[in-house]
């Protein structure tokens, strides 16, 4: 893409290889993979972290939510738009524009003062890296050729793959580490020194190129996509603390008629001749809207998975940042394992590795879930960490090859506009699957805390007769325990004291027994875990329905081999 100097140049024959990149290509491309990491890492970093979050901030779970859906959001909105600001602009001004706003918009998060403020800026954050992330493979994509560009290709598929792993470590080890009293805030203040760096590493090192066609830009359908995933999204997050209110249904029955509208725009405009933010032609004949149906399926456990993980061995089972984090090595362990399995296999397999992978998937739930039923109160690292490896592998084998399946067939001037709509229907998939299960897990949580409470008096009741509490007292101890624990349960804010709480340690104080607030105390301890164990369990039912049902539907996609490195 490269423009010819005026004068006449020497005639290059077609069979003549591509020039070397330059030592200066390389270092750019070093650049915009630390900042493709940076943005990468951002997502595992808050999962881990969100749970101390919520407590610094005494905030709901549906903040949390949306701390992990509202960035994703964000980030599925602006790609395609984000891609085609990079065509009209340059690459390298818009990666640049990019990286100073996601590195502005971490400033913000890290010196937040309350939850709505981070969710906020964590919106911001999302637009930003739709800003940056596009850059990224076009840079590549026009920097290198040949085997460069494959080499360049599969170092940011290393990147991609070293940030899932190093994400949880990172995030919990920011926050152990509390470095100079910041706590969770360092892992976006981090981000601020990084993006700098690479704004200025790329302005020296990466050569700006601009495509010779620049379509334009629909920022109506774009503000309409947006709006019909956010009319799924905002409800099924909200709808658990809204009661369940009418107006959380009317906002779901509403996405119907906008994700209308949507498609509407879209065929007015490509009549018009103008540039819509989806090419519809995509969709006439082939398999194409299958395979994004796939890619949003696949994509609504992953994101979702985590963050209830995460919530569930730090909220229920009291770990540290640090060790939940060590907790998600066996998944990432079997991530990068089967990519390396996946990826020769590709052209022999096609779709069937999808296919495996989603079976996999589902066993590793399956698995968990097993885990969590035989160890609800005693649960350990190498306990959970056979579950998570199988875990890994169907995810490994998922991400590698889903991306080649769903853009098979979109080859030519679609396949730009193809890989656009991919990424953001699987980064919505991603928003819509955190609104779902976590309304699933949180609503159970709460629903269901009363009976978990009443399950756990009886022992209470044998060991407060040992201790010789007399029956009124112990009375009095179990009921004020179910109301402690159900008070809590519904509760959000894990970081306030609880009134009822409060009162059943006074309660087992004034008995003069210093064993009794420790029997009580442990009991609270065993009814919490049990209680998270079996939410938790509940909730994976919904992994195994995705991916039960990413499995049946990849049948409905024709069964081709894919060249290598399609798709990218």
């Amino acid at each position: 893409m490269s423009e010819l100097k005026s004068g006449t140049a020497a005639p290059t024959s077609p069979a003549d290889p591509p020039p070397p990149p330059s030592r200066r290509a390389w270092l750019g491309l070093a650049v915009i993979l630390l900042a493709a990491f940076m943005e990468l890492l951002d997502v595992t970093v808050v999962t881990v972290a969100s749970p101390e979050i919520q407590t610094s901030f005494h905030a709901g779970y549906a903040e949390v939510q949306w701390m992990l859906a509202g960035y994703q959001l964000t980030f599925a909105a602006g790609l395609v738009a984000g891609g085609r600001l990079g065509d009209i602009f340059g690459c390298r001004r818009v990666f640049v524009w990019g990286v100073l706003a996601f590195a502005a918009a971490s400033l913000l998060c890290g010196t937040a003062t309350g939850s709505t403020q981070i969710v906020v800026y964590r919106l911001l954050q999302g637009l930003a890296a739709a800003l940056m992330f596009p850059q990224v493979q076009a840079i590549i994509h026009v920097t290198f050729t040949g085997k460069h560009r494959a080499a360049a290709f599969g170092a940011l598929g290393g990147v991609t793959g070293l940030a899932g792993i190093a994400g949880p470590l990172v995030g919990g080890a920011l926050v152990d580490l509390d470095l100079f009293g910041s706590g969770w805030r360092m892992i976006f203040l981090i981000n601020v020194p990084i993006g700098v760096l690479a704004a200025v590493g790329a302005t020296l090192l990466v050569t700006e190129r601009r495509s010779p066609q620049r379509p334009g830009l629909d920022p109506v359908g774009t503000l309409l996509g947006t709006a019909a995933v956010a009319l799924v999204t905002f409800p099924l997050i909200q709808g658990r603390d809204a009661g369940w209110s009418w107006w959380i249904w009317t906002m779901l029955a509403l996405a119907v008629p906008v994700l209308g509208l949507f498609l509407l725009h879209q065929r007015s405009l490509e009549r018009r001749g103008g540039s819509p933010v989806v090419d519809l032609a995509l969709f006439r004949g082939g398999s194409f809207g299958t395979g994004l149906v796939v890619q949003f399926m696949s994509f609504a456990g992953i994101s979702a998975f985590f963050l209830v993980l995460a919530v569930e061995l730090q909220a229920g089972y009291e770990w540290s940042a640090l060790r939940t984090g060590l907790a998600f090595l066996p998944i990432a362990l079997g991530t990068g394992l089967a990519s390396g399995i996946a990826i020769p296999l590709m052209p022999r397999f096609g779709k069937r590795l999808v296919q495996a992978g989603a079976a996999v998937m589902a066993l590793g739930m399956v698995a968990l879930m097993a885990t969590l039923d035989a160890y609800p109160t005693d649960l350990s690292f190498w306990r959970l960490a056979p579950a998570g490896l199988v875990v890994g592998l169907g995810l490994g084998l998922i991400v590698t090859t889903v991306n080649d399946v769903v853009l098979a067939e979109a080859v030519g001037p679609s396949a730009g506009s193809a890989a656009g709509v991919k990424a953001m229907v699987g980064q919505s998939g991603n928003a819509v699957g955190v609104a779902v299960l976590g309304a699933l897990f949180f609503g159970l949580l709460s629903g269901n805390a009363q009976a978990q409470a009443q399950h756990e008096v009886p022992r209470l009741d044998a060991g407060l007769r040992q201790l010789s509490v007399s029956a009124h007292d112990a009375r009095e101890l179990e009921r004020s325990l179910v109301d402690c624990f159900t008070a809590q349960a519904r509760t959000d804010d894990r970081g306030a004291p609880v009134p009822r709480c409060v009162a059943l340690d006074e309660q087992a104080r004034r008995t003069g027994d210093p064993a009794v607030p420790r029997l009580v105390h442990a009991s609270l301890r065993t009814a919490r875990e049990q209680h998270f164990s079996d939410s938790m369990r509940t909730s994976l039912r919904y992994e195994v329905v995705v991916y039960g049902l990413v499995f049946l539907l990849v049948f409905l996609l024709p069964l081709r081999r894919i060249k290598a490195g399609s798709g990218r």
